[in-house]
């Protein structure tokens, strides 16, 4: 059983507990009205009216009612389906490659509320729930921009439960995702799968704001993803790295495992685009013992570190304790008045137990698929508007809800039901990230507009940030 969640109107608490089982039998309701007082009452025994002399008969008070449209304030119901606003979708043009324009668009936001999780006496949201709270919070945002600038949509929330088994119920069973030209969501890779291969079949289109995983669908034009792959990541920093320093002082680093060292393909092939097929020399490479990987005691860094050039190595690892002991390896092995940038993964932002005077003194980068910039004067009416609406300071995934809706929002009014195959000619700059969205096409097959040859749109932008004065900041 889904419950529908409406962020409009209600509290936080009171939206959150958890509806009452069937069998719960605390207090019982019986299964008709209760007789409605007066002089004059129906006697179930006689089968006859009485009069009733202590009947309250005086003059009853009037109350004025006021009757709210369900499109402002819609009924919370037991199907997981939570409509916004609705009209009928009739179709106004066809564009050249079918895609329809239409009067109203009908968008799903698939997301994991977890609302099985609520303990109705517990005043304390669920921990997990939060991100799709602050993911939706932001979505709503944006929805009420779109509503200004004249698109007409019909809305449903609903919750995946972070459960395949429940993502595949809604897809069996829920109207409101069967009507949808746009789904948004959901979280979990396993879920972005059931609900990309109902988009194919379908015909619809599936943005998922927040997996970065590759090989998610296959051939599948209706599947766009957000999130950046590892692959995108890796290509975006050997590049970033390439424009301002000499690839012969680039050193790829890795523990000596299979599975890591193959990482380092993504970097030789960017390369090798970079060099546009003329020979060059391979970058540097360096394969760490996985049992020197704790101490790097007989690692010997000297012959890599450049004395009078700037000495850059990238390190695609995200655990924590290896990148620890290669940056104090790093470190110490330098000399004091030679330059060392160090490249890693997104990860490396939320490390806990590192020292950050490494990551200054070793000029450290990372990419990233989020950045918000505190200093922009957008970002900072946003946080205004949230903090208004909501009393909290918006999380980075209520920027990315914001961003995400209001992009393809806007993309579903001006290209219709198909606008996928428009993407690549709509960059766009977002609260936290840039847009830039190109077919992936499998391998081996030419990029041409044959719809049978695209793997998935994916936004091809990556955040490069790099620690100065201890804070990450953008460097491109």
């Amino acid at each position: 059983m889904f419950f529908a969640f409406l962020l409009i109107s209600l509290s936080s608490c009171d939206l959150f507990k958890k509806i009452q089982d069937d069998d719960d039998t605390t207090v019982d309701t019986g299964d008709e009205l209760e007789p409605i007082q007066g002089r004059r009452v129906y006697d179930p025994e006689t089968g006859t009216w009485v009069v009733v002399e202590e009947a309250v008969t005086e003059k009853m008070d009037t109350i004025a009612w006021q009757e709210v449209p369900t499109t402002d304030d819609p009924p919370i119901t037991s199907t997981g389906e939570s409509p916004i606003t609705g009209n009928q979708s009739n179709v106004i043009d066809v564009t050249d490659f079918g895609s329809q324009i239409l009067n109203n668009y009908n968008i799903s936001v698939v997301l994991p509320w977890l609302t099985d999780r609520f303990n109705a006496m517990d005043p304390n949201i669920y921990y997990n729930s939060l991100w799709a709270i602050n993911y939706y919070n932001g979505t709503k945002m944006a929805l009420e921009v779109l509503a200004n600038e004249g698109l007409n949509a019909t809305v449903s929330a609903m919750d995946s439960g972070a459960s395949p088994s429940t993502t595949s119920g809604l897809i069996r069973g829920s109207e409101d995702l069967g009507n949808a030209h746009l789904i948004v969501g959901p979280y979990r890779r396993d879920n972005v799968a059931l609900l990309a291969q109902y988009a194919q079949q379908r015909e619809k289109v599936l943005v998922s704001p927040q997996s970065a995983a590759s090989g998610i669908s296959n051939l599948n034009p209706n599947y766009v993803q957000v999130n950046p792959t590892l692959e995108t990541h890796s290509r975006a920093i050997i590049r970033h790295a390439l424009e301002n320093h000499d690839p012969r002082n680039i050193v790829l680093v890795s523990k000596d495992v299979a599975n890591e060292v193959s990482r380092f393909n993504y970097f030789r092939d960017e390369y090798a685009i970079w060099n546009r097929g003329r020979p060059a020399t391979p970058l540097n490479e360096l394969l760490i013992p996985e049992n020197e990987a704790a101490s790097m005691e007989r690692v010997n860094m000297a012959p890599l570190l450049q004395r009078s050039d700037t000495t850059v190595f990238i390190v695609p690892n995200w655990e924590e304790t290896f990148v620890y002991a290669l940056l104090r390896k790093i470190d110490v092995s330098r000399d004091p008045y030679s330059t060392v940038i160090v490249y890693g993964m997104p990860q490396w932002k939320d490390f806990e137990k590192i020292d950050f005077d490494y990551y200054e003194k070793l000029r450290v980068h990372i990419s990233a698929s989020v950045f918000v910039n505190s200093l922009d004067p957008k970002v900072k009416l946003f946080k205004e508007q949230y903090y208004d609406l909501y009393g909290a300071i918006p999380t980075e995934e209520a920027f990315v809800g914001y961003d995400v809706m209001l992009y393809f929002g806007r993309m579903l009014k001006k290209y219709g039901t198909k606008f996928q195959y428009a993407l690549e000619g709509e960059e766009a700059d977002a609260l936290h990230t840039h847009f830039a969205f190109e077919r992936v096409v499998r391998p081996g097959t030419t990029s041409g507009i044959e719809t049978s040859q695209i793997e998935q749109f994916e936004n091809k932008f990556v955040n490069i940030l790099k620690f100065e004065n201890y804070q990450f900041q953008k460097d491109n």
